[in-house]
């Protein structure tokens, strides 16, 4: 016999503001640091342009992962989702691989930090 798996719905957790001096994403979010090491070396801007590419990439990233789970929610939501909308969300959205580079920029995103932090 085999037996039904239930789905249980949670309420999506309420958005985090993000501080009010902080910069709006994408716009800008390292210039204070190349202010600050102006009279720094072209080394220190490079590394600051990198970590500047690396912060897109993972808000890119991340994106992809909260769109692909806002599908599969939508979906779950609509009460009888239909088999093939089910395995199409399963098998695509790429979530595995968006995951994959969130975590490999990440992981540069700290250690262009710690070079920066270094600097200062």
């Amino acid at each position: 016999m085999r037996r039904k798996a239930t789905v249980a719905l949670v309420p999506a957790a309420p958005a985090v503001e993000p501080a009010c001096d902080a910069p709006a994403a994408g716009e800008g979010a390292v210039d204070a640091l190349r202010r600050r090491l102006a009279s720094g070396s072209a080394r220190e801007h490079v590394v600051l342009d990198f970590l500047e590419d690396d912060l897109r990439e993972a808000r890119a990233a991340l994106a992809g992962v909260a769109a692909w789970l806002a599908n599969v929610e939508g979906a779950l939501a609509e009460g009888a989702p239909s088999q093939q909308q089910l395995l199409s969300l399963a098998l695509g959205g790429r979530p595995g691989e968006r995951i994959d580079e969130l975590s490999s920029t990440v992981a540069s995103v700290r250690r262009r930090l710690a070079q920066v932090a270094a600097r200062i």
